[in-house]
């Protein structure tokens, strides 16, 4: 017997029976736990860029890993349309293998008329959009090897699926050591390094290990590192890991370049855990009620306002987010102090608001605390320290990154000491030292800012704010991650 897949960009390929008898015999006999209800995957294998002669074989693999184990059915394609709403309405979560380049776009795009152009990039962003609310909404994500290596024109996925891809300096045997040996997607390792052959990624930006639960990751000091193309000075090279967007769960891991990677019954049982963890079956070691990576912690629960103090009828839940009404601003209950902060906002046209943190009185933010700015600024070519993004008063960003009014935008808040990163929509806006700001009303350009004291000393704890600035706005997902001091 042979398998048809669909191939990408060409004709279906076949696997010989002996190739599918060794993929059968790696394959898991049963899930990591029972499926809550029928699951169906995704498997998605679009090429715009380079091809790898894996897909056939993997993609294949993937689908025998689900049918062996009765943990999911799959369905393998390469057609940009299955992004429509109505069909991913069909499955639990999207793999994207070994996906490369523009997925959505034409392959002859170039050669399209203006016309053409036009609507491909309409049916573009449409598709975009129906992907990423397919994840927020509470489905999952998982993405093999080459996943990181496409959409680079979409900032928003290297948010969802956790990283870009930054070049490959090993293909060749390394060891990998499991960072999270308690795990329940690592249990396959006991908590073990292992050696494996394959080609194995480094990530750029938005990669953050304080944005992502890392699983797996390279043995530096069991590994040749004096490989060309090496250019990450921490020596952090992760190889898997889980987070969350907005309600739904994601899973990567890089391995999945050579052939032989889909023959080993440690890395599909690996994948199985990953995928069922993506799909909502697997815990990943937290009670159900908790599903997130451990550490984090659901601020806004979308359904009223448990764990926030404000004027009563200043705020209300509306459809699952919390929008303003008036009356003034609403804080967290709890403080915080070196944390990941992660919400999304959108605004109505030429509205203003803020994301406060660190505020150590409710009753005077602007100098107890310090502010995210959240502003229509949409389409302004130069920014400054007023615009959206900014840390208000202080520090422009670094480009404009805010979508139109009535569109949401993520943002990601890292603070941890003195050290500041925001990053909106996924592109860096914010890199800042508040060690720099030395001196009370005046930046370190020299530039006044309205602060009685030197930035410097703000507090370093402190409440969670969301400004009233007179202004129609809502915010949704947000989220928080407590980080040990450095």
């Amino acid at each position: 017997m042979m398998m048809s897949l669909v191939a990408p960009v060409g004709a279906a390929e076949e696997l010989a029976d002996e190739v599918l008898a060794k993929i059968r015999a790696a394959a898991p006999d049963a899930p990591l736990e029972p499926p809550a209800k029928p699951r169906r995957l995704l498997i998605f294998c679009l090429c715009r860029g380079f091809y790898h002669p894996v897909i056939p074989l993997g993609s294949a693999a993937l689908k025998i890993v689900g049918e062996k184990s009765g943990a999911y059915q799959a369905l393998i394609s390469d057609d940009p349309e299955i992004f429509t709403p109505e069909r991913l309405a069909e499955f639990d979560a999207v793999c994207m293998f070994n996906t490369t380049g523009e997925l959505f776009l034409p392959a002859d795009f170039k050669d399209l008329s203006a016309t053409e152009q036009e609507a491909a990039r309409q049916r573009d962003a449409e598709l975009k959009r129906s992907f990423r609310e397919f994840v927020a909404s509470g489905h999952g994500l998982v993405g093999i090897h080459a996943a990181t290596d496409c959409f680079y024109e979409w900032p928003e996925y290297g948010v969802m699926i956790g990283a870009y891809f930054d070049g490959h300096p090993w293909n060749e045997p390394v060891t990998v050591k499991t960072d999270d040996p308690q795990h329940s997607i690592n249990a396959v390792f006991k908590g073990e390094p292992f050696e494996i052959a394959d080609e194995i990624y480094q990530f750029r930006e938005p990669y953050c290990r304080d944005l992502l639960h890392v699983l797996l990751s390279l043995d530096t000091s069991r590994t040749n590192m004096n490989k060309p193309g090496v250019r990450r000075q921490d020596r952090d090279f992760a190889v898997s890991w889980i987070h969350r967007f907005g309600r739904g769960r994601v899973f990567y891991c890089s391995l999945g370049h050579r052939d032989e990677i889909f023959f080993d019954p440690r890395i599909l049982r690996h994948y199985l855990a990953g995928i069922q963890y993506a799909m909502g079956d697997l815990s990943a070691g937290q009670p159900p009620a908790q599903p997130d990576p451990p550490g984090w912690i659901e601020l806004f629960n979308g359904k009223d306002l448990t764990g926030w103090t404000c004027k009563p009828g200043s705020w209300k839940v509306e459809d699952g987010t919390l929008a303003r009404v008036g009356g003034g601003d609403i804080w967290t209950e709890r403080q915080f102090g070196d944390f990941v902060l992660e919400l999304e906002f959108k605004v109505a046209p030429q509205a203003n608001s803020g994301v406060f943190f660190r505020t150590a009185d409710i009753r005077d933010p602007v100098q107890t605390g310090i502010e995210l700015q959240v502003l229509d600024s949409f389409g302004k070519q130069e920014v400054g320290r007023h615009d959206c993004g900014a840390i208000y008063d202080c520090l422009a960003p670094s480009r404009n990154a805010v979508k139109p009014p009535g569109e949401w935008n993520h943002v990601v808040l890292i603070c941890r000491g003195g050290c500041i990163r925001a990053l909106m929509n996924g592109i860096q806006i914010i890199d800042m030292n508040l060690d720099d700001w030395t001196e009370p009303g005046k930046n370190p350009d020299g530039t006044p800012n309205k602060f009685k004291r030197a930035y410097r000393d703000m507090p370093r704890v402190g409440h969670i704010g969301l400004q009233d600035h007179g202004s129609p706005v809502w915010y949704r997902h947000i989220r928080i991650r407590p980080l040990n001091p450095l």
